[in-house]
């Protein structure tokens, strides 16, 4: 895998940065959304194959980090009474 950079204009990097939030995605992978179709790319072989959990890396929101951490604390939590 290789690391691009490029300098973009900081209306650009809000408009990319809002568009990875609306869709849920980060930055990275909106980018490669964006530009894969555009240069007849599709995401094969490395990475996806290699690891079967890719798809789900970046897809996750804030909001919905905040639920499942909320979800998990309440599993966590040891029923006294259970124990005596």
């Amino acid at each position: 895998m290789t690391t691009i950079t490029i300098h973009v204009e900081d209306a650009f990097a809000e408009a990319l940065r809002a568009h990875a939030r609306n869709v849920g995605t980060s930055m990275n992978k909106a980018i490669k959304d964006l530009l894969g179709p555009m240069l007849g790319i599709h995401e094969t072989g490395s990475s996806a194959e290699n690891n079967p959990f890719m798809e789900f890396c970046g897809i996750i929101s804030d909001k919905e980090a905040e639920r499942l951490n909320a979800a998990v604390a309440e599993q966590r939590k040891i029923d006294e009474e259970m124990w005596k």
